[in-house]
């Protein structure tokens, strides 16, 4: 059985590609990047994958529709419009499914491995686990793209024509062609679960041709910034407190951590403390600082002695 990465590495290439993946059939696609090494861009014959089913699915006709879908549909176009040149590669050549061994097995084309495997000339990073947890197809493309773009030009990427963008996430049904629909049904949705559920956020403008949207922007927010967002927020919204209100909030906070009750009072006392502990206690909140015990890592901070018990009192 395989052993998954924590992370996929992709080449841009594909990343920028033309796909036509259902949402389950990109599962399937994620967890076969997850394993293909470069080594494989080498081979001159199929190369095979058993996947657990429960990572795409444990619904017998779903996994069966599916690959049904799979062996017809699922393509990786690699087009040069400027030259006028194309590839397209069908992407899997079989697939096999046990319910007893709760395996799905499937056959990478020896074909298309070469433009996979290699990343050479630059790859897209991103956590499996995220990508796998998306439950709508578009939100899967452009967290890919989004990836992609995230540490360019300050995380903006600029002006990308509406059409073009319909292609690469495969949002190419005449519904679109009204921008209002792709807006209410493709991008708002995407954006929504993208936030929520990834290391990711992102805004967007629209830029006209007379009345026509016919280009966008997208801003990119990593978890960092989302974090240094949040922080912002917090720190505005104590500003407009009262002196009775922050008391209050200060006193919730220390409630939120398993000191004993001279560290917390050490902390009411000392104006640094308090003061090292409201910043740490802001960035811990706003996700700018994940520990894994928070009141461990705050210990640390206000320079509590390691063999000081952080257990509250009886």
């Amino acid at each position: 059985m395989i052993k998954l990465r924590h992370f996929n590495r992709q080449p841009n290439g594909v990343i920028m590609s033309r796909q036509n993946f259902s949402l389950l059939e990109k599962r399937v696609f994620y967890i076969v990047m997850n394993q293909i090494t470069e080594a494989d861009a080498e081979l001159r014959q199929n190369k095979y994958f058993r996947i657990p089913a429960k990572l795409i699915t444990n619904n017998y006709r779903q996994i069966l529709a599916m690959t049904q879908s799979l062996m017809r549909n699922c393509q990786i176009w690699l087009r040069n419009d400027e030259e006028k040149e194309f590839s397209a590669y069908n992407v899997f050549s079989s697939a096999k499914y046990s319910a007893k061994e709760g395996v799905f097995e499937i056959g990478v084309s020896y074909e298309v491995l070469p433009h996979i495997a290699k990343i050479k000339s630059g790859y897209t990073e991103y956590e499996l686990a995220i990508a796998l947890s998306l439950n709508k197809t578009y939100s899967q493309r452009l967290y890919e793209i989004l990836s992609r773009w995230k540490n360019f030009n300050g995380g903006a990427w600029s002006e990308i024509s509406v059409d073009d963008l319909r292609e690469l996430i495969s949002a190419t049904e005449e519904t679109y062609d009204d921008f209002g629909q792709f807006k209410r049904r493709v991008l708002d949705p995407s954006q929504e679960e993208i936030s929520a559920k990834t290391d990711l956020s992102f805004t967007y403008q629209i830029h006209k041709t007379g009345r026509k949207v016919t280009h966008i922007s997208f801003i990119i927010n990593t978890q960092e910034s989302k974090a240094l967002a949040e922080l912002q927020e917090i720190r505005e919204e104590l500003g407009k407190m009262n002196m009775d209100d922050r008391w209050k909030y200060f006193q919730e906070r220390l409630q939120a951590y398993d000191f004993s009750r001279l560290q917390q009072s050490k902390i009411i006392q000392n104006e640094d403390l308090a003061n090292l502990f409201i910043n740490a206690d802001m960035e811990i909140q706003a996700g700018k600082r994940t520990p894994n015990n928070p009141t461990a890592y705050m210990a640390v901070i206000l320079g509590f002695s390691e063999s000081s018990k952080t257990k509250k009192s009886k």
